[in-house]
């Protein structure tokens, strides 16, 4: 009886000793990624190729070298005693703000021209547009004169009038007054005192240069187009033109300066 309980108790002692780190053995590292993998995963990953371009930009400066002292200077006071606008207010390198630039074929970008009366002037001084949006600063009623004066297609042409100058009732502070335009046509816009403040309303596809003299026209369509830049009569002196062509070309950038006639 004494050797059999030995016997088991030897047992129990001989399979308590096995070390518990036999029967959790780690598992072999994983292969790594083949370069074929790599190389996959990198292409889902690359967004997809642009689309080629189908049209280019047309980047316009408008110069005046010529200019002179009596253009740049202010033609007088407003009867509200404000500086009346020059007709040119040039940079130090000759580039022409507001002179309207027009592209024969660049795409049509619907807007409309909004002008505002205040201090007995309009500003800005040319707005682009198919609709005509007025609207006034002043604490009383104003009128003012919307008269139909060129096509757009000849800016310097004068136009016998056709239709009437259209008068504009403006009623005070916070109310606006919406005119309808012809497409293609150039509108004054006038004060209606004895030497009257004007603003400019081209009903067309056009843009106007930056402070820098500099307009951008963008999505033109390959080829050459035609160039027309207008810096519209002011302060009693004539307009100004240039014309030229240039040649877009997809995805690209096309430049060209135009010099205003003398």
């Amino acid at each position: 009886m004494d050797l059999r309980i030995a016997a088991v108790l030897l047992a129990a002692c001989s399979s308590s000793g096995k070390p518990v780190e036999d029967a959790k053995r780690p598992s072999p590292p994983s292969p790594p990624p083949s370069a074929g993998s790599d190389a996959a995963a990198s292409a889902a990953d690359a967004p997809a190729p642009r689309p080629a371009a189908t049209t280019g930009d047309v980047s316009v400066r408008v110069e005046w070298p010529g200019v002179t002292a009596e253009v740049r200077a202010s033609p007088g006071s407003t009867p509200c005693g404000t500086p009346r606008a020059p007709q040119a207010a040039p940079t130090t390198t000759f580039g022409i703000p507001d002179a309207v630039v027009f592209v024969d074929g660049a795409p049509a970008a619907p807007a409309e021209a909004r002008v505002r009366l205040a201090d007995c002037a309009l500003a800005p001084k040319v707005a682009i547009g198919s609709t005509l949006i007025v609207d006034s600063a002043a604490d009383r009623p104003a009128k003012l004169v919307l008269s139909h004066r060129a096509q757009a297609d000849d800016p310097r042409g004068k136009l016998e009038e056709s239709t009437p100058p259209r008068t504009i009732q403006l009623p005070i502070a916070g109310h606006a007054v919406t005119a309808p335009l012809d497409a293609g046509s150039i509108y004054a816009l006038a004060t209606d005192a004895k030497d009257p403040e004007l603003a400019w309303i081209v009903a067309a596809t056009a843009s106007l240069t930056d402070a820098s003299g500099v307009a951008l026209v963008k999505d033109v369509s390959p080829g050459v187009h035609a160039v027309r830049a207008w810096l519209p009569p002011r302060a009693g002196r004539p307009a100004r033109v240039a014309s030229g062509k240039v040649t877009v070309e997809a995805g690209e950038l096309a430049e060209l300066t135009l010099k205003l006639e003398p």
